[in-house]
């Protein structure tokens, strides 16, 4: 057997080098597949035939009942059942509230409670 190096740079170098050849192939490896895709849909062949399909009918969309009562009889029965009916001031259902809204009404109920 031939000299083995013991040199990190070398070693590491000859590593990165083969990991990016591998990758490399991988990378043209599927373009190939991607071009020879045999499960790919086939486009049509001329515009006419995309303007000869019928227009689909607008959906109308379904119309949303208000279930607030429902929501708030499910969070008293939980808050209730949990015992601690004692400690809740209030309930408000936030509706449509970003992400960040929320996490900021919580931040400020943490903010306000002792340790």
């Amino acid at each position: 057997m031939g000299p083995v190096t013991t040199n990190p740079f070398l070693v590491a170098i000859i590593n990165m080098v083969v990991v990016f050849c591998v990758l490399i192939v991988l990378g043209l490896l599927m373009h190939v597949l991607e071009m020879v895709d045999p499960t790919k849909k086939k486009q049509p062949k001329s515009a006419a035939a995309v303007k000869a399909a019928p227009a689909a009918a607008p959906v109308a969309a379904p119309a949303v009942k208000d279930n607030t009562e429902e929501i708030v009889a499910v969070i008293a029965a939980a808050v209730a059942a949990a015992g601690g009916s004692e400690n809740v001031a209030c309930i408000r259902i936030a509706n449509k509230a970003a992400a960040w809204t929320i996490n900021a009404h919580a931040e400020a109920i943490q903010a306000c409670k002792p340790f």
